[in-house]
């Protein structure tokens, strides 16, 4: 009992400690959520519904690991900053961090208003981060911690064209050494790839074989997407050459190739000897995860065994000089004499931190609610499917009227079962928009898709181009025009127009895009994606501006019907001024960094003159023993600097004489105390600019 009670106080003492840090990191994230809590949660809805993101959710643990590992680089350098005097142009870091803050809203605001919105604001998410790092922070601090900022671009979902395509080849090569392996040990196997997947075809005691298809679930993709990410985790906490990390990599991909060959002839096998049930129901639902782990673990046993990588190193602790003792009873956050660090982090958060950290929270709130722009576009009101979806003819309007003043009557025509279950869709219904008996005019069809995962809803070019190259297939048909239109003002709702031309004779014009809505079924109301598409078939080929007219007629009546949430954006600006800001924001930071350069430069080159005119000789002997100490090390402990003045003929130097010079030499910019880091572990040393 009172061993619990002391570990309460214990950890009561370390919070009121740390408190600070550990409410100013919480601080941190709200910035980040503040700004990306839409695409956030998007992405985590995609990976708890879609098995080809669900390594997204292993994101978090690696980031917050990697994180972790930097923390005493990041306290060393805080530290650093203690020792060194505030010679440099101030609030330069901010200023860049600012920019660069600035371009990424830039790039998201833009992201926006394309077909791929997500894509675009998640990409800007590493460069937000480093912008807030900058102005919270400093550059040396950005470069510690660059690996764990970079590492959040595994977020962004990889192109649907990439997994079919990339996909669509494994697929082929895995069914293909599969069947050869099967053929070898003599079941009755036949391979066939004239239409669909590459299929692998059982014969059985029943007249018809039984078909194992290699989809895109089965190819490897998945596993292959998944241990990427791994391996570039492993890569960035291992501290090993890169050839050696980017052997690890082609080592794991071989690994998971032959892995899953091995997964597709054990569930061939299994059904020729135990039945094909038995192989899809008890070993197929368990083979995909024993993959990536059993993958993994190979992967490791063969980087530690014969690679010789060690991919979690063990704490690195430098060993203590003569010297550390007593810098550390004097509260020294480094040896002044060897550098080491010794895990005093006593720095206090100043009150500019925290001015500069409420002011990040206030401007990006005002920065969201002021430019507006949701990932996709929200319906205001839910939608009302209690009768079923069959029934559901108010989702449209029941009339529309067209550039000619023909009136148009919805009516529902079917609901396709089957590709719902192919493609994972809670509905998919085809109605059309019929026009007067009387009149002769185009017929246009309306697509709807419904689903809980926005991958489900696959685009048309991926149905009709890149699924079938994948399959080793020609393209089914032949695009004509392929681009972005923006249906309503004030909202950032933008249709995909594609136009392409079939073997079969006929021209298919679309207007598609997506929206979020609120289903009602009557017991429960669930948000869902939906893929609206409106469809013109003809067999006319010139007329194409007339149907896109007429389209997008039809387009902005449903989109108006649908009520999209319209919050009139403060800040609004065309795309030519987005991209004119972006590129003067740009400018503006490599302006600032050339600048900055160019002043330290003149201000270096102009002390070097008056130091060798009036500095004593035994200073400028002692500068020469540090040049001469620098050729062959690029970074210098102070102790190799006292040991190379001490050898030298003629010098003696007293230890606390020779750290004022340093100091000395530091402001006049001949060399920087700098923070390194070894094994992950800060280390004060010099170096040397001139």
């Amino acid at each position: 009992m009172k061993k619990d009670i002391r570990n309460v106080f214990k950890m009561v003492g370390y919070l009121r400690v740390y408190y600070q840090r550990v409410f100013s990191a919480i601080l941190v994230v709200a910035i980040v959520f503040i700004v990306y809590w839409n695409d956030l949660a998007i992405v985590a809805n995609e990976a708890l519904q879609n098995e080809a993101f669900s390594h997204f959710l292993l994101i978090p643990f690696f980031v917050g690991f990697l994180f972790y590992l930097k923390r005493d680089m990041v306290k060393g350098i805080l530290e650093a900053e203690n020792y060194r005097k505030k010679i440099k142009t101030e609030y330069l870091d901010e200023l860049v961090g600012l920019i660069v803050c600035l371009v990424a809203f830039l790039i998201y605001w833009y992201g926006s208003y394309t077909f791929y919105p997500l894509e675009y604001h998640l990409l800007t998410l590493p460069i937000f981060v480093t912008g807030v790092t900058l102005i919270l922070f400093n550059l040396k601090v950005l470069k510690a911690l660059i690996l764990p900022i970079l590492f959040l671009l595994f977020l962004i979902p990889p192109p649907t064209e990439f997994i079919y395509t990339i996909g669509g080849a494994m697929a082929n090569f895995n069914t293909a050494a599969s069947y050869s392996i099967l053929k070898t040990f003599g079941l009755p196997v036949t391979l066939s790839s004239s239409y669909g997947p590459p299929t692998i075809e059982l014969a059985t005691s029943s007249p018809e074989p039984v078909p194992f298809s290699i989809g895109l679930p089965c190819s490897g993709i998945y596993s292959f997407m998944a241990f990427s990410m791994f391996a570039a985790f492993l890569a960035f906490v291992a501290a090993t050459p890169l050839i050696k990390k980017v052997w690890m990599f082609i080592t794991g991909f071989i690994v998971f190739e032959i892995m899953n060959i091995i997964r597709i002839t054990a569930i061939v096998s299994i059904a020729h000897w135990l039945g094909e049930e038995v192989a899809m129901v008890m070993f197929h639902a368990v083979a995909g995860l024993m993959l990536i782990f059993v993958g993994m673990l190979i992967t490791l046993f063969v980087a530690d065994k014969f690679l010789k990588i060690q991919t979690f190193p063990a704490q690195h602790q430098q060993v203590p000089c003569l010297e550390c003792k007593t810098n550390q009873a004097s509260s020294e956050s480094f040896c002044v004499h060897c550098g080491r660090f010794l895990n005093a982090f006593r720095t206090k958060i100043s009150q500019r931190f925290w001015m500069k950290l409420s002011l990040l929270l206030l401007g990006c709130t005002v920065i969201m609610l002021s430019i507006h722009t949701p990932t996709f576009a929200i319906a205001q009101d839910p939608v009302g499917i209690s009768s079923g979806w069959e029934n559901a003819t108010n989702v449209f309007p029941s009339n529309i009227v067209d550039t000619q003043g023909l009136n148009h009557t919805l009516r529902f025509l079917y609901r396709d079962r089957y590709f719902e279950g192919l493609a994972h869709q809670d509905a998919s219904l085809m109605y059309a928009y019929f026009p007067p008996s009387t009149q002769p005019s185009t017929l246009i069809y309306v697509d709807v898709g419904v689903a809980s995962s926005i991958a489900s809803l696959h685009s048309w070019e991926v149905c009709l181009i890149t699924w079938r190259t994948s399959q080793g297939l020609y393209s089914a048909v032949t695009i004509v025009d392929s681009r972005d239109i923006q249906l309503l003002e004030d909202v950032s709702l933008i249709a995909r127009y594609l136009v392409f031309e079939s073997p079969e004779n006929y021209t298919q014009v679309t207007l598609y895009w997506y929206e979020k809505a609120m289903f009602n079924t009557g017991i429960t109301v669930e948000q869902k994606y939906v893929r609206i598409s409106l469809i013109i078939l003809t067999r006319e080929s010139t007329n194409y501006q007339q149907f896109e007219e007429k389209l997008l007629i039809f387009g902005r009546e449903i989109a108006s019907y649908w009520k999209p949430l319209k919050n009139q954006s403060l800040v609004s600006l065309g795309v030519p001024a987005q991209q004119l800001l972006l590129g003067l924001s740009i400018v503006s930071v490599v302006s600032t960094k050339a600048v900055q350069y160019s002043v330290d430069s003149r201000k270096k080159n102009n002390n070097l003159k008056i130091f060798k005119n009036f500095a004593p000789d035994k200073e400028k002997a002692m500068l020469e023993t540090i040049r001469d100490l620098a050729k062959d090390k690029r970074v210098v402990e102070t102790s190799e600097i006292y040991a190379a003045i001490e050898k030298s003929k003629g010098n003696s130097v007293k230890f606390d004489e020779l750290s004022d010079a340093l100091m000395r030499l530091e402001e006049y910019g001949f060399m920087k105390r700098d923070v390194i880091s070894v094994k992950n572990k800060p280390k004060l040393v010099w170096r040397i600019h001139i």
